[in-house]
């Protein structure tokens, strides 16, 4: 087991940094950016990795029922929905408080539906401890974005006293990023509802010989079908109608590719990574781990937003931000506990 949250942790460091990569990408527009992105991290990096672990994989999902199949995709065409507003949420409000709304919204709903769904729930001990991780998880988030609220009004203070010190002026309005990250965090958990039905891929390439280590990956090729539909139909529409296709032929665009590219391998590592400890933490990995995924992920995404300087000049905030991610560290400990007693 041990080693199974060893290998989550490397999946937390990725899914907490990909954010990163959603910012400063010009000359791209925000939907040239999404296109490629779309097209090889949603699309081709899950393939072709599936594929080099799992050269038969199609042979299996062919055998999957129907059912399962379209469930796990429409999961993930809701994800793929969602995470259109992530993107935005990012370039509206920061890392920092995108990561905390959404985040706390998809490890509490993510988690706990797929043990209610497929009637996993562990022991007592081990369910009530889970229970008692995600509850102090939800307080952690809680504090972040009560420090995110302190530093934006703290930010408008400031502007109306003529000193903004080093924070950089936006004209997107609070609010209507927190309402983007908040659906965007239903859509995550709807990506791990999708990735926990599409298991079945998974025990029925186990049955044919295929290591449960490499088959893990096949769940996530199911899910983020639908989730690449949604994703690159609605940045391309925005490709043709805002005549951003120039975006890619403009000068500097080299860095932006690169960006795109580097953010998609980025950004599956982390589920790839992710669908591989499932494995090891045993029967309810897959609501443990993406508990303790959302978690984690989100003190490696606010350290990002300390380092990137989204709150430079809100000491206040910036203390309450920290005590928050203490909070989370407290609730990754409690669900090892949870996990160890199932």
């Amino acid at each position: 087991m041990i080693y199974g949250f060893l290998l989550l942790l490397v999946a937390c460091f990725f899914q907490g940094s990909f954010g990163l990569g959603m910012k400063k990408y010009q000359p791209f527009s925000w939907e040239a950016f999404w296109v490629v992105f779309s097209v090889i991290g949603i699309l081709l990096i899950p393939i072709g990795w599936t594929w080099l672990e799992v050269p038969e994989f199609m042979t299996y999902v062919r055998e999957t029922p129907s059912k399962v199949l379209w469930l796990a995709s429409f999961c993930g065409l809701l994800w793929g929905i969602s995470s259109i507003l992530f993107g935005k949420a990012v370039d509206s409000i920061g890392v920092s408080l995108t990561y905390g709304v959404n985040m706390g919204i998809s490890a509490s709903a993510g988690s706990l539906i797929p043990l209610l769904i497929f009637g996993n729930i562990p022991v007592a001990r081990s369910f009530i401890l889970l229970l008692a991780g995600m509850v102090i998880m939800l307080v952690g988030v809680v504090v972040i974005t009560k420090a995110g609220l302190d530093k934006e009004k703290s930010f408008k203070e400031q502007l109306q006293q003529g000193q903004t010190g080093g924070a950089k002026a936006t004209d997107k309005p609070l609010s209507k990023g927190l309402i983007m990250a908040s659906i965007a965090g239903l859509g995550s958990a709807a990506m791990n509802i999708g990735f926990s039905y599409a298991n079945q891929t998974l025990d029925i390439a186990a049955e044919h010989g295929v290591s449960e280590m490499s088959a893990s990956l096949i769940p996530w090729v199911i899910t983020l079908s639908g989730g690449f539909v949604a994703n690159f139909l609605y940045a391309f529409i925005m490709l043709i109608k805002n005549r951003t296709y120039r975006d890619y032929v403009a000068p500097g665009s080299g860095k932006a590719y690169a960006k795109a590219i580097v953010t998609s391998f980025v950004w599956f590592f982390a589920l790839g990574f992710y669908a591989k400890a499932t494995v090891m933490l045993g029967p309810i990995g897959a609501s443990v781990g993406w508990l303790a995924f959302n978690g984690l992920a989100l003190i490696v995404s606010n350290a990002w937003g300390l380092k990137d300087g989204e709150w430079k000049g809100f000491a206040k905030s910036k203390n309450l931000l920290l005590k928050g991610n203490v909070i989370l560290i407290a609730s990754w400990i409690v669900v090892g506990i949870a996990n160890g007693l199932a």
